[in-house]
């Protein structure tokens, strides 16, 4: 387990660096917390009780800002020790269409990646519409 307040002077310092109104927004609350609110937020009665509390599960910090440009530098990549949540995303979406892509050329080498995301929509619209046979013959169009 990390040390929250380590974690939290590391969170602190990378707001105003990066977020400099989201820290000055945190800082205004911080200010006008009531003093019960330990109890009040979190049902406890002793602030430092609350540095014990556990995080939730699988839910990291990402603090670093994302950089878009490649997961290897990415520090909120290197924070998480996974892809952040940006290359999470990033990642889903090259596989839902890594598949279609792949198969596309198979099937027919001269297909571009222009056709592929045509015959996708297309595809879409037929199913939407409930032609579902239209769809898969538009996907498999050419083919013997």
């Amino acid at each position: 387990m990390s040390d929250p307040v380590q974690v939290a002077d590391d969170l602190w310092k990378r707001l105003i660096t990066h977020q400099p109104a989201v820290a000055a927004a945190l800082a205004l609350q911080l200010r006008d917390l009531p003093d019960d609110w330990p109890q009040r937020l979190l049902s406890i009665t002793r602030p430092h009780a609350a540095l014990e509390l556990p995080a939730t599960p699988g839910m990291p910090m990402e603090i670093q800002p994302y950089d878009t440009s490649d997961w290897e530098s990415c520090l909120a990549c290197a924070e998480f020790r996974q892809l952040c949540r940006y290359h999470e995303g990033f990642a889903t979406g090259y596989e839902a269409l890594d598949g279609p892509l792949t198969d596309a050329s198979r099937l027919d080498p001269t297909v571009t990646v222009v056709d592929m995301f045509q015959r996708l929509m297309d595809a879409e619209e037929a199913a939407e519409s409930g032609e579902l046979a239209a769809a898969v013959q538009q996907l498999t169009r050419g083919q013997g």
